[in-house]
């Protein structure tokens, strides 16, 4: 059974209904190609004594009971088979990690032998390999004594070996690769290695992030290998910040007792204990209740990450206490993987930069002054994280009511920000049901009498075997995903909760009578158009441009100011004049300002001062104000401020669009010696629009 029948097999399980469309898209299979593989799933399901998919002029596919518990069969089957042939991007990942464990001599026969491929293959795969590492000053070296071995940082190795087992992981619904390097080499085994972190994490009070555990395991068993190895290895320790915090921490003692299950462990050095202590951190949940001896130093980081998101943003939090435990959950993890430059594939990352695009955007630049604090610019499938983060709680901070006509259930192992992300997009979906908060894998059991429809983030066996209508969604969703889950949503339970056509048998008339150029353009623009028939609020539809929120009248040329609450009232009083605001909402901007400090000032020379709706926004609008004088707000990085930019919003949302371009504008020196020189307000204005054509 090849990887292709594989894929189509799981994507059977995922839901409880999926369609032909839904294969072709993803798995990049033409419709002859996916009905070829659906005919060789029945053969297989014949074989094994079990009725057959029915596929004659259907498009929806329901899997019967019977049929599900066939194909897991097989699967099961599939697992045991020892023949295994390697695609390209496997062998790189073979021989990457065989170096990584660090064998006393490999040859080039050893990977032809192992692999099961010819001599030039293997030559063309490790030149490959080659030119990935060299950017990372790693080299594959050769020579008769030692063979084949890996040169160049130890840190970057070890990325390295983490990001090719993740990616293994993730990309391929299948981690037959790396137990294959597992029986090769004699390595420990992955249950064994399971059941015993499992049994620790629960004495040590240690709760992972369920998409993570695996890649763990993984990853321990080839760390552990090269850690016991006899090569000397080279660490920048001195360049870290003060780790020996972490050995009063649960972690170490959990990584202390994990290691000691493999007896001997004198070669292990004590930045090991450190590198993987810091991954355990890095993929388990944080919790502000631990008191740990890092909480001051996380506390103040995410502080200040709040505080900049919202002078950047022009977001008011509600509940400040809540969102800053749901952000603490989550950069206490993201602190230890920065520090140690720990890779985490975030498979949501590029969606999340497309549905989210203006949000990316302005996290990113929140995220800015911490690059110098960890020596690197923050890895974007970390601000994709954060995003999602920040998301949720714009998400969940809106109004909204829910009926209990049915009660549905989410289960998502992406962590705490995808669950919070996923239960806020399905509320604002599906008014009509009663969702319970997310659960965990391990608790899905518990509710399944008292649900009537499951969403689940990833492939399980525990939700495949509910016997509960169950929809496989993303955390980030694409508008075609809603339109294919009401859809779904509505067939599996029947209550008419679909109130739209079927973007696919409206492309199905269309094409009786036209002919149509791009199919896929087609459906897109049609299920945006059917998505906002529904008034579904989305941050991209309902965005206002800078250039509506500010106009000439707004802007000011010579203000004068002796101090920065001159600076911000003298800016903000063309919005009093021009009734954007109230006199009252520049009094709040002021105390604010007093409140927040420094934070204000976003980047070199810029303040962004602005106050809660409530407190007198009659408009969302913009001023902007160009200062006579440099005046010294405290903050040292980015005084003197010259130009003050005061925002005015009706709402938390409407403007994140514009403060999105804004971010652009403030990293352009052109813009800046506009402001500078220009000659009336319409010369302002005109640049602003020229940048958003």
């Amino acid at each position: 059974m090849d990887k292709e029948l594989v894929v189509i097999i799981k994507l059977l399980l995922e839901k409880t209904l999926v369609t032909i469309k839904d294969l072709e898209d993803d798995t990049g299979l033409t419709t002859r190609q996916v009905t070829y593989r659906l005919n060789k799933v029945n053969n297989l399901l014949k074989s094994n004594g079990s009725e057959i998919i029915a596929l004659k002029h259907k498009k929806d596919i329901i899997l019967k009971s019977e049929i599900r518990d066939s194909l897991l069969e097989i699967l099961n089957e599939y697992s045991k088979e020892n023949i295994y042939y390697l695609s390209k991007d496997e062998r790189l990942t073979f021989i990457y990690l065989t170096l990584f464990i660090n064998l006393e001599y490999l040859s080039l026969n050893h990977f032809i032998n192992s692999m099961k491929v010819s001599r030039s293959s293997v030559l063309c795969n490790i030149k490959e390999l080659e030119d990935i590492l060299k950017e990372s000053n790693i080299y594959i070296k050769n020579n008769r004594t030692l063979g084949y071995y890996l040169v160049g940082p130890e840190v970057e190795i070890r990325r390295f070996m983490i990001s090719f087992a993740s990616k293994s992981l993730s990309g391929n619904r299948d981690c037959k690769i790396l137990d294959l390097l597992i029986d090769e080499y004699d390595l420990d085994s992955f249950k064994d290695s399971r059941d015993i972190i499992s049994k620790l994490a629960n004495d040590h009070n240690i709760t992972f992030v369920e998409d993570r555990l695996q890649d763990f395991i993984y990853i321990y068993i080839f760390l552990k290998s090269r850690m016991l190895s006899n090569e000397k290895k080279e660490y920048p320790i001195s360049k870290l910040s003060n780790i020996s915090v972490m050995e009063s921490m649960k972690e170490y003692d959990f990584v202390k007792d994990l290691l000691k299950n493999h007896g001997n462990i004198d070669n292990i050095k004590p930045f090991d204990l450190n590198y993987i202590s810091a991954w355990i951190i890095g993929i388990s949940v944080g919790n502000i209740k631990d008191k740990t001896a890092d909480m001051a130093i996380i506390s103040r980081m995410v502080i200040k990450i709040m505080k900049r998101f919202e002078n950047i943003s022009g977001f008011h939090y509600i509940d400040q206490e809540k969102i800053f435990e749901q952000l603490y959950s989550h950069f206490r993890s993201a602190y230890y993987r920065l520090l140690f430059k720990l890779p985490i594939d975030n498979p949501l990352c590029e969606r999340v930069k497309e549905e989210y695009k203006e949000l990316y955007k302005i996290v990113k630049e929140t995220m800015k002054p911490f690059n110098d604090l960890f020596e690197q610019e923050i890895p974007e499938d970390e601000i994709g994280y954060l995003t999602i983060h920040f998301g949720a709680i714009l998400f969940n901070e809106r109004e909204h009511t829910i009926s209990t006509k049915k009660i549905a259930l989410i289960t998502c192992s992406g962590g705490v920000g995808s669950s919070a992300l996923l239960y806020a997009e399905l509320n604002n979906l599906f008014p009509e049901l009663n969702f319970l908060l997310p659960v965990e894998i391990s608790k899905l059991k518990e509710f399944e009498e008292s649900v009537d429809i499951v969403f689940t983030s990833n492939y399980y066996d525990e939700v495949i075997k509910l016997k509960k209508p169950i929809i496989k969604v993303n955390p980030v969703m694409t508008l075609k995903e809603k339109n294919n889950i009401k859809r779904d949503v509505s067939i599996l339970l029947g209550n008419g909760l679909l109130k739209q056509p079927k973007v696919e048998e409206v492309i199905s008339i269309i094409k009786k009578y036209v002919q149509v150029s791009s199919e896929s353009m087609l459906y897109n623009e049609l299920a945006a158009y059917f998505y906002n028939m529904e008034n579904l609020n989305h941050t991209k539809n309902t965005g206002i441009t800078l250039s509506n929120m500010i106009n000439e009248n707004l802007i000011c040329f010579n203000v004068k100011a002796n101090n920065w609450e001159d600076a911000i009232r003298n800016s903000a009083a063309a919005l009093v004049d021009n009734k954007v605001v109230t006199s009252e909402y520049v009094d709040s901007m002021v105390n604010i300002a007093k409140d927040s400090g420094p934070y204000i000032v976003v980047t070199k020379h810029v303040a962004l001062p602005h106050a809660k709706p409530e407190d007198g926004a009659k408009e969302t609008a913009m001023g902007i104000g160009i200062l006579e004088n440099p005046i010294h707000f405290g903050n040292k990085a980015n005084d003197p401020v010259k130009y003050v930019f005061s925002l005015s919003s009706l709402d938390n949302e409407k403007h994140l669009q514009a403060m999105s371009e804004l971010i652009g504008l403030l990293e352009d020196e052109e813009f800046y010696s506009v402001l500078d020189n220009a000659q009336n307000a319409k010369e302002v204005m005109d640049y602003i629009k020229s940048c958003e054509l």
